[in-house]
């Protein structure tokens, strides 16, 4: 009996030291070091810039900025020259001004507000390319994490010319062109 039980004793550690050792082999280990960044976003990405919309800049930025009361029950649109923000029935809890602000324009850099406002349905910030200087297949919408500092993706997608990506949360947005964030 006694060597039945050293037996077992054997199995269970060598079984133990098999399971931790394929875990070690695996592609995630708690002391690997990892290939991703350890916090997402970039400092200073390289924002797309927007084409003026007439030879004044003073008459460009006057029709950057654009404010609306969006109604809670119907939903409706904020827009000004370049972007626009969709909000479907009942995204809002009650009904609220919603402001559009561009603050370094001509660069495609856009402030929404009230800033930290949350959505309980669906939210769309778009942007027609016909506006933005360099065209390209590949884009990508950034939102500036209060947090860290740091730009972070939050996606899109490009519809019949129009960039277009799904917001949880007002905050200050940003498009890029031609390059994805990230591996």
């Amino acid at each position: 009996m006694c060597g039945t039980r050293k037996a077992i004793r054997i199995l269970t550690a060598a079984t133990f030291l098999s399971v931790l050792a394929t875990f070690g082999c695996g592609t995630y280990s708690p002391v690997a070091p990892s290939n991703s960044p350890t916090m997402p976003g970039v400092e200073n990405p390289e924002f797309a810039t927007l084409l003026s919309a007439s030879k004044g800049t003073d008459v460009a930025m006057r029709s950057a900025v654009a404010s609306a009361v969006i109604s809670a029950r119907d939903g409706g649109v904020v827009s000004n020259e370049y972007y626009s923000v969709y909000f479907a029935p009942g995204a809002l809890e009650e009904d609220t001004e919603i402001s559009i602000e561009m603050p370094e324009f001509p660069k495609a850099v856009v402030r929404l507000s009230p800033h930290g406002i949350q959505f309980k349905a669906e939210v769309i910030l778009s942007l027609s390319l016909d506006k933005v200087s360099a065209a390209g297949e590949d884009w990508d919408v950034l939102w500036l994490n209060d947090a860290t500092g740091l730009w972070e993706s939050i996606g899109g997608s490009v519809e019949d010319g129009t960039l277009k990506a799904e917001l949880e949360h007002f905050s200050e947005y940003a498009d890029i062109g031609n390059t994805r964030m990230g591996p």
